[in-house]
């Protein structure tokens, strides 16, 4: 799951920061407005990914996943909604700081549980997976975008995340059948 979970992470890096301006020029924001939101994306990576850090050493990483993963489809799907409200730049903040986190506490749970040379591959497998994560995100985030100039891309971003808790759920639930 932490492989697909750097997936999610990739498609949600990819789609923001290559469509997020896009899609808020789209839908009637200014181009420096646009540009604005993702600054407040990226505020929330940058500044809230201690905390995440931090939790992440107090709450079981799966758990935790579906926190975040949860959080981001949350304000995500509310984002239609949010474009000219003010509530949009504390929601892309929180949203930025979830969506990221996915990454950090992967990256976390990848060192507690590997060592060695199967940390090395551990490593090798998310660079791969951010690769594919990152081309998948961008081209079907635009695709998302025209398909609907303002659902598309939350709607998009969305069903990755869920399809995240899902599994991360399933996942949980099949651990604690095999105990």
């Amino acid at each position: 799951m932490l492989v697909a979970a750097v997936g999610c992470f990739a498609i949600f890096d990819a789609a923001t920061l290559s469509l997020l301006p896009v899609y808020g020029v789209e839908n009637g924001l200014s181009a420096s407005t646009a540009a604005f939101a993702l600054t407040a994306l990226i505020v929330g990576n940058i500044f809230l990914q201690y905390p995440i850090g931090w939790l992440a050493d107090k709450i079981p990483s799966r758990t935790l996943l579906m926190w975040l993963a949860g959080i981001t489809a949350l304000i995500t799907a509310c984002l239609p909604w949010l474009l000219h409200s003010p509530l949009l730049w504390p929601a892309l903040v929180i949203a930025g700081s979830s969506g990221y986190g996915v990454y950090t506490v992967s990256l976390k749970s990848l060192g507690d549980r590997f060592s060695g040379h199967e940390l090395i591959n551990g490593s090798a497998t998310f660079s791969v997976m951010w690769g594919i994560g990152a081309l998948f995100g961008a081209v079907s985030g635009g695709w998302s975008i025209t398909w609907s100039v303002t659902f598309g891309l939350p709607t998009f971003l969305v069903t990755v995340y869920v399809l995240l808790i899902i599994g991360l759920y399933k996942r949980r639930n099949a651990a604690a059948k095999s105990q």
